[in-house]
């Protein structure tokens, strides 16, 4: 049985962890805020381009253009977003069991990932990143978001990939998340989730009279790029909330798990005390019993050799 000293130092250090889980714990709820504001304003800005794409196609007449053209090539490029540290739950480990899972019998011929985790994921595979980005999920820039779509829509145009798709955590609430796949690449608007507010519908005009200058296909030449960075940067930023979210309910469980633990070290510390001064007192009882019968015996002596 351990003694009371080692109970006492367990039980620091139990708190002192626990101080640490609850700071991460509100840590992580103050970034999760944060980042639901960047879903917020992103969403209107995704849904605008998307609206307008959607125009174009229903309203121009059967156009071609190689964004919205499916290949018959099968080399795919993916992009993996994850979090930059542990001490997460499962938000890591079920976001990158699903990129393995949807990679394995596909050619993949490009592979960017984001957030250290990622990187490391793959690293230790084998495989190693064709770009990787660090820290972007924490303070994303729309800056490096166009530089990596712009080389990667570079190279379909090219030729060079058929595909792109993109997989994260997709964040519902502050008690359910998604670990999903996206393809970005060709573009086919199905695929995009619209959310539009029931009930409203915009007849103030003649959609079929509309004009696209210099035409339809120029506009989409530049408005499906700036579609794609709003929604990887949504991506992005719906990781980091789910990341946060995940690592928060992590904290809270945490940081419950000490309290209790803290409880029941503390009953054990009474007990071993009560135990300890239980046996104390049975020692100085003990000890006083033998003085007295010592005592008693020496008496009963005396008195004999007094008698003689």
């Amino acid at each position: 049985m351990p003694n009371m000293s080692d109970i006492r130092f367990h039980i620091k250090s139990v708190k002192q962890t626990r101080q640490i889980t609850n700071a991460m714990h509100m840590v992580s709820a103050a970034r999760m805020r944060r980042a639901l504001d960047g879903i917020q304003k992103n969403r209107a800005y995704f849904y605008r381009a998307l609206d307008i794409i959607v125009d174009i196609r229903c309203h121009t007449g059967d156009i071609s253009h190689p964004y919205i053209t499916h290949r018959s090539g099968k080399k795919v490029a993916y992009i993996v977003v994850a979090g930059e540290k542990g001490l997460s739950g499962s938000y890591n480990h079920a976001v990158l069991a699903l990129a393995d899972r949807l990679m394995e019998n596909q050619e993949v011929v490009a592979l960017y990932t984001i957030g250290s985790v990622a990187s490391f994921h793959y690293i230790r595979q084998g495989k190693q990143p064709d770009r990787h980005f660090e820290r972007l999920a924490e303070k994303p820039k729309l800056d490096q978001v166009r530089r990596m779509m712009t080389i990667l829509t570079e190279q379909y145009d090219r030729g060079e990939i058929d595909e792109l798709r993109i997989v994260y955590t997709r964040f519902i609430n502050t008690l359910s998340r998604e670990p999903m796949e996206q393809k970005l690449l060709p573009v086919e608007l199905n695929d995009f989730k619209r959310q539009q507010v029931a009930g409203i519908v915009d007849d103030s005009y003649d959609r079929t009279q509309i004009l696209y200058d210099p035409s339809p296909t120029q506009v989409l030449d530049a408005l499906i790029p700036q579609m794609l960075i709003g929604y990887v940067y949504g991506a992005i930023v719906h990781a980091y909330a789910s990341e946060n979210c995940s690592r928060m309910a992590a904290m809270e469980n945490a940081t419950r798990s000490a309290d209790k633990m803290i409880d029941k070290l503390t009953q054990q510390y009474h007990s071993v005390r009560q135990l300890t001064i239980t046996n104390e007192l049975a020692d100085i009882i003990g000890a006083a019993n033998a003085s007295n019968a010592a005592q008693a015996a020496q008496s009963a002596y005396h008195s004999e050799d007094h008698k003689r």
